[in-house]
């Protein structure tokens, strides 16, 4: 059955391959789990987490220190709280090290930028005024589409999102999500956001331009999935054949089936 709402995801999906689309969101076929799935769950919740610690139990005179035992403190027991599904998703085991220390540098380098920003001074008022509202869903009742922001100041009207890739740079596909999530502020808001970008753990944040040209570019994708998804029928979904359907050391959730088909 079609979908009745969309996301920034199912519309990538679909961007990227009709059938794979049908597969997941039509025939609703279970996704296998990733490492890089999970580790982005896990890590986004350790961020949110993290804005819910007492700033006033955090002493002026070592609070950089204390912060980054927070932080490192909550990423042990979130990969323990995974231990099952990061066993499940790594081969080797022994990556299981590799991937726990590169976790551990981007939440670093995320703490260490945050650091930067607070004021030793007045820890409690500047630690309040980064601290955003954290997966915050927007659903739009009118483009039938819903989406959760990781971070949002709406008193700013600024938009964030957290990626783990080794990615620097703002994709096409990070465009639209960040476009769709700028719609469902405007709508809920009647004002543009005053800023919409990615925090690269690696690497920082990066913006993108918010006007009119982006909202009408996510009006245009939703409204286009919307018609594209219509049908049930698996041959209204092609195949769209290429490099992610199969690489050197995986293949897509569902090229079996698919080649079948």
């Amino acid at each position: 059955m079609p979908r009745e709402y969309q996301s920034a995801s199912s519309i990538n999906t679909y961007r990227q391959c009709p059938r794979r689309y049908y597969y997941q969101y039509i025939k609703n076929l279970p996704l296998k789990k990733s490492i890089h799935l999970v580790r982005g769950n896990l890590v986004h919740s350790v961020l949110e987490e993290f804005f819910n610690i007492n700033i006033d139990e955090i002493s002026k005179e070592n609070f950089d220190f204390e912060l980054r035992m927070i932080a490192l403190e909550l990423l042990k027991k979130h990969w323990l709280l995974n231990k099952s599904d990061i066993f499940e998703t790594v081969s080797p085991k022994e990556k299981i090290g590799f991937y726990f220390e590169e976790t551990r540098d981007m939440i670093g380098y995320w703490v260490n930028d945050l650091l930067d920003k607070l004021d030793p001074d007045d820890l409690v008022t500047s630690f309040n005024k980064l601290k955003p509202k954290t997966e915050v869903e927007f659903i739009s009742d009118k483009y039938k589409v819903r989406g959760y922001i990781d971070a949002l100041f709406d008193d700013e009207g600024i938009i964030l999102d957290y990626k783990t890739s080794n990615k620097d740079y703002i994709t096409e596909e990070y465009k639209l999500q960040l476009a769709i999530y700028c719609l469902l502020f405007y709508e809920k808001y009647g004002r543009m956001p005053s800023k919409a970008g990615i925090n690269f753990l690696k690497f920082g944040e990066e913006y993108i331009t918010v006007d009119d040209e982006l909202i009408e570019f996510a009006k245009k994708e939703v409204k286009k999935i919307h018609e594209m998804t219509k049908s049930d029928n698996v041959k209204e979904y092609p195949k769209c054949e290429g490099p992610l359907c199969k690489w050197g050391t995986g293949e897509c959730e569902f090229y079996q089936i698919c080649m079948k088909g």
